[in-house]
């Protein structure tokens, strides 16, 4: 997998968001088929199984889209309680992944 990290998961089955700080750290989690990997440059990479019921990240071509992002984010933050949610907006995967780190400290 050629991820630039650090990045963040969303968990295709809670729609929740982690941060992975590094290569390393994606073991630590028990991820499920679907979960979606963004890197700090924007790249995807789904989490897919093959035939033999092994699960692999497979990049997609196609950057993340930011709207798309935007709206799974705020769903995360009004989640846990955070307000203001129509002002909550990234820029970038970077701005992502550093949103991400800021409300799992709240």
């Amino acid at each position: 997998m050629n991820c630039q990290f650090p990045a963040i998961v969303e968990c295709a089955d809670t729609h929740d968001f982690i941060h992975i700080a590094g290569a390393s750290v994606l073991d630590e989690h028990h991820w499920h088929e679907g979960d979606r990997l963004i890197d700090r440059a924007g790249g995807v990479h789904v989490l897919s199984q093959n035939q033999a019921g092994g699960l692999y990240w497979q990049g997609v071509p196609e950057l993340v889209c930011l709207p798309e992002l935007n709206a799974s984010l705020r769903h995360f933050a009004a989640g846990l309680g955070i307000c203001c949610i129509p002002k909550l907006t990234v820029r970038s995967a970077e701005e992502a992944v550093a949103l991400v780190v800021w409300l799992e400290m709240q």
